[in-house]
Parts: C-alpha cells; structure tokens; sequence
C-alpha cells in the first residue's frame, strides 16, 4: 500500500530455534482499522512490538509514518495499549493523564486543553477525582485509551484491549475508535475476537506466524461453492448424527439452539425436502456467515484434508 502509515514487508523474527514471525507482509493506511486475528501464540504481541521498535526484526522492514520505530522523534506519533494497560491506580483520572502528558513533555497549557477534550469524549468528565482502581473495568478502558491518546498521535496499536470487558463497554470504546478512525488514525488492532475483527475496515488471520489471509471482513466469510444455512426445531441438536450423515450437509456445528451447516450451493431446496420428509419439525433457512463460522469452516475443512477426508 503507498503512503500507508503502518508498514511492514518480509519481517521475520524468532526467539532462539523458535521462529515467531515468517514473511509478514501487511500495511495499514490512514483513517483504517486494520484487525491482526490470531489465536494466543500465533505471534500478534511480538509484531506489535517490532512495528513499535520494541524489538529488532532479523529480516524484512518496518516503516511507521514513513520512518524507522525506534527513531526518537516518532515516539510522540505513535499510541500504543499494550494487555494491562499501565495505569497508575492510585492516581487519580486527572493525575494520569497529567502524568502521561508530562511523560511526553507536552506544555502545560496544551495539556489542560487536551486533557479537557480527552475527557469529554470519553465520558469521564466529572470524575477526574476518582482513583483509577476505583473505575469499572469500562471505564478504566476509557482512561488507557485517553492517556494514549494525549500526544494527539497518528498511528495507534492495540493489544486485545477489550480481554475481560463486558459487551456493553466493548461496544462503547469501539464507538470511540470509530471517531479517532474518523479522523485519519491509522489502526493496528490486535485481537483473538471474531466479533472484534468484523469491526475492523480489513483483516489479517495469523497463524503461526504467518499471515494466512487477509481482506475486508466480507470477502474473508465467502468460500466459493458453499452456503451456510441453519437448522431449526424442537430437539434439533438429537439428529445432529442423522444429519452429518446427510449427502448435502459438508459441514455441521451446534450453535446454541440451532444446527449451522455448511451445504454445496444449489444444495439447500434438497436439504429442505430431506427435512421435511425425514425429520419431523425441523426446517433451514439460509444465514449469512460470520468471521466466526468462516474460521470453524476453513479449520474443519484444513483438518479434513490433512486427515485425508
């Protein structure tokens, strides 16, 4: 990608024999979210912390804004909320954002008018005297991204920033980071979340240490040749054996009350007619595909054809 905020081509990086990144390849524009998916291990953390010049790739090239991560003058550009993110909880709200702004030797005056900002827009004005070990785990999701955000950076990086925030606080710090995206921030979003990365403008799948695949979220749901459907009706989940054993059914996952399965395309008038005809009560209804059924798919699929299925 040209001009792209975040880049990264051919880096490679292992701890000892243990090779942690192979060949990864991925850019992140201005005014994109961009989500790096893996599961623990797959390498997410240690990408993040080559792009912010934590460690040294052992081959390949990593340009943030157009420089090198480790250049001094880039550190004010960059936002970074590692897992855990540092706060001070004995401090105050307002002392750590004051503490982050003097950490970057940002001026008094400018602080106060950025700080003032920081905290209208995250919902914390009002109660700048609380400890932050006082906050909800909501609200003190708000505080790290304020202090993150206080030098007014360009890019950001985030590390599985939401791990063990309830939905209802997810769902309103991603409200905030559609409004910094809206403001040109270039975003690398780490997260093991499929709900998470559909949020994201792209995304990249890692798996150990490598970038199987990537694209906009609704190119990465579609296989060609296969439908998703769902299944329904009272005690569904008992003939899910009788199902599996269906000609057109390919695919089959319990999902809560109902019965996914993945069926050839064209396939699903002759699923409904076996319904009807052998199972009593039962009947499917096409469903559009999530990032979650498309991973269990590819993973079913992929352990298929190593098992010689």
């Amino acid at each position: 990608m040209n001009g792209a905020a975040i880049q990264l081509s051919g880096v490679n990086f292992a701890y000892g024999p243990r090779r942690v990144l192979q060949g990864i390849d991925l850019a992140v524009g201005t005014g994109e979210i961009v989500g790096l998916v893996g599961a623990d291990g797959a390498g997410k953390s240690t990408l993040l912390r080559i792009a912010l010049g934590q460690l040294e790739p052992q081959a390949g090239e990593v340009r943030v804004l157009g420089r090198a991560p480790h250049e001094p003058g880039l550190r004010a550009a960059i936002a970074y909320m590692p897992q855990g993110f540092g706060l001070y909880q004995d401090l105050s709200v307002a002392e750590n954002l004051i503490f982050f702004a003097d950490l970057h030797g940002l001026a008094p005056t400018a602080a106060a008018a950025r700080i003032g900002g920081l905290l209208q827009r995250t919902g914390l004005t009002g109660f700048e005297g609380r400890r932050a070990g006082q906050l909800s785990g909501g609200m003190m999701q708000k505080l790290a991204l304020a202090c993150a955000l206080v030098t007014e950076p360009g890019v950001m990086f985030l590390d599985e920033p939401t791990t063990g925030v309830d939905p209802v606080s997810r769902r309103a710090f991603w409200r905030l980071l559609d409004g910094v995206r809206a403001e040109g921030m270039a975003i690398l979003y780490a997260t093991a979340n499929m709900d998470e990365a559909e949020r994201c403008d792209r995304v990249a799948i890692l798996e150990a240490g490598a970038i199987r695949r990537s694209g906009a979220p609704e190119t990465l749901v579609d296989r060609a040749g296969l439908a998703l459907v769902a299944i329904h009706g009272p005690q569904v989940r008992r003939h899910r054996g009788a199902l599996r054993r269906a000609p057109e059914v390919k695919l089959l996952f319990p999902v809560g009350p109902r019965l996914n399965v993945w069926v050839e395309e064209g396939d699903e008038g002759a699923l409904a007619e076996r319904l009807a005809a052998q199972f009593s009560g039962l009947r499917c209804e096409p469903l559009q595909p999530t990032l979650h059924d498309a991973a269990l798919r590819d993973l079913a699929l992929a352990l298929a054809e190593v098992g010689g299925g």
